[in-house]
């Protein structure tokens, strides 16, 4: 609060000026400024009914909360400065681009203004635009998270619930089949690499020999990889396939691209990844080489710029269409790894701990993929009679095709 005098035409006007800030939330800031009065009586006669309207403005502020961008700021900052094993940095990041991206008509809103028919035309309007429901159910639970933390640090005043709670989205489209390669695909993928001497051969070949992620491959280092000697690893193969030995890896650290830093695995844990022998004559040709080193230790594979920038992604798709194979993601070689064991009858609970998953939820997928479970159920039905007659009249007409092959030659 100010009352100034002031000179205007050879005349004393006064002026007051108010200037205030919401101690509940100092993000509410009110100002008031008037001239031309012809007595300091009058210019505090005004200020103080301004005051009065002031503070009245700021208490109805106060009770609606702050607007929807300052929860959505204070969420943001909350998470960087006292970080959750559960949200990663770059996905409070991603949370908040996303909130503000599709709620930018809510922003300079009060959060407790905002009604569930919002939400609802909110998220209609998001289906509308082609997003996939599973794009839409990730944008409700982003603004639940966000709002409820609002309401707990009792910014938001009134509501008990986000104006998306409970809302429906769309209906779930038809589940499109992941990317996936068979065995010879594989396979074929490998022996070109070879055969051409592609760069990357030996960082793909480790990737699908390991299941580990992009980052984790990236950080492997000589000090993380041991493995038996030679004299050992010719015993080893002449023992039977689940007790051999050759080694492990002991994953430990993961490179993180929008970071530019290494950080802990995904599941913030390190994890051993056991050795085959064929990718155990893969890992000695590599201890071999000299790639460099950085503070991390000595590097296992070779570096190129494309794959710290990225783009491990576009090199592979490039060679699967050089060769003539479907072309998938750099993290397809993970899923065919998980889904190739857990077809070859490796239990889902061994391929989780090499894989580095906490629930049983992400690995059904590739439970599913490689259809173990559905194996065979179909075998007991017995419902067509005679059914050792079929079987030889299936022998039977492939004997007669065999038979007018060599007829014909």
């Amino acid at each position: 609060m100010s009352i100034l005098s002031y000179e205007e035409n050879g005349q004393t006007y006064w002026k007051y000026y108010l200037n205030r800030r919401s101690k509940k939330n100092p993000r509410i800031r009110l100002q008031r400024m008037q001239r031309g009065f012809k007595s300091r009586k009058e210019a505090e006669k005004e200020e103080r009914f301004q005051l009065v309207q002031i503070t009245s403005e700021i208490a109805r502020l106060e009770s609606q909360g702050c607007s929807w961008e300052s929860i959505i700021d204070r969420w943001s900052q909350f998470n960087e400065l006292y970080p959750s094993a559960r949200i990663m940095k770059t996905t409070v990041w991603d949370y908040a681009n996303l909130a503000r991206k599709w709620t930018q008509a809510w922003l300079k809103r009060p959060a407790s203004e905002i009604t569930r028919g919002e939400g609802r035309l909110l998220l209609n309007q998001v289906a509308d635009l082609g997003n996939t429901s599973a794009y839409q159910k990730k944008l409700k639970s982003v603004i639940n998270l966000i709002y409820l933390w609002g309401i707990d640090e009792r910014l938001i005043v009134g509501p008990h619930h986000s104006p998306v709670f409970g809302v429906d989205t769309t209906k779930k489209e038809q589940e499109k089949l992941p990317e996936i390669l068979t065995h010879e695909q594989i396979k074929t993928l490998l022996r070109e690499a070879k055969d051409r001497q592609h760069p990357w051969y030996p960082i793909w070949a480790v990737s699908v020999l390991t299941g580990c992620r992009n980052g984790e491959v990236f950080g492997l280092r000589h000090e993380d990889v041991e493995l038996v000697s030679l004299e050992e690893a010719s015993r080893q193969k002449t023992l039977p396939p689940h007790e051999r030995n050759f080694g492990l890896i002991r994953l430990t650290r993961s490179w993180n691209k929008r970071l530019k830093k290494y950080g802990p695995l995904k599941a913030r844990y390190w994890r051993n990844v056991p050795v085959s022998s064929e990718l155990y004559m893969i890992l000695m040709e590599l201890k071999q080489q000299n790639f460099g080193s950085d503070e991390h230790g000595q590097f296992f594979l070779p570096r190129f710029s494309t794959w710290k920038e990225g783009y491990q992604a576009k090199v592979l798709r490039a060679f699967c269409r050089e060769i003539g194979i479907p072309t998938v993601r750099f993290h397809t070689l993970r899923a065919c790894f998980a889904t190739h064991l857990i077809s070859r009858g490796v239990p889902s609970t061994t391929v989780m701990k090499i894989c580095g998953w906490r629930d049983l939820k992400t690995a059904e997928r590739y439970i599913r993929l490689a259809g173990v479970d559905e194996r065979g159920a179909t075998e007991g039905l017995d419902f067509i009679p005679n059914d050792q007659g079929i079987m030889e009249k299936v022998v039977n007409l492939y004997d007669y095709r065999e038979a007018n092959k060599n007829a014909t030659l």
